[in-house]
């Protein structure tokens, strides 16, 4: 019988130094971000620039609520935040024409089926039959 050993490692996520990609890559963003910011601000006290101080200090808070936010999510949180966000169907208002009909039953036990009551929107909208009251 052909034995082959179970590594634990095999699904841990790739890691350098303890930081997976997605906390890299924020590190990265949230230097690039604070850096923009507060390079503009030329803070100096005396002779001395803290432009940089002030924008490792910001990069290093800011990482860190990012860690604690992080803590116990999903993995793969921040790719998947994005890719949510770069779908462009999931900011269009549409009506929902798939919406079912309202039953409604009194006390009596007889009941009735109301036709669903989809909400206008503000311009032409493909499949309404009338025009939006909102215009």
């Amino acid at each position: 019988m052909l034995e082959t050993p179970v590594y634990p490692e095999i699904d841990r996520a790739f890691a350098f130094y303890g930081f997976e990609l997605d906390d890299l890559a924020m590190l990265v963003l949230v230097f690039w971000f604070v850096e923009t910011v507060i390079g503009q601000a030329h803070v100096h006290l005396g002779r001395v620039d803290l432009t940089l101080y002030l924008t490792l200090l910001a990069t290093g808070f800011l990482f860190a609520l990012w860690r604690g936010v992080k803590v116990g999510r999903p993995r793969h949180l921040l790719e998947d935040a994005l890719n949510w966000l770069a779908e462009p169907e999931c900011w269009e208002v549409t009506p929902d024409f798939g919406i079912r009909p309202a039953y409604v039953i009194e006390h009596g036990g007889r009941w009735a089926v109301e036709p669903p009551q989809t909400a206008p929107l503000n311009g032409p909208v493909e499949g309404l039959k009338e025009p939006s009251p909102w215009r």
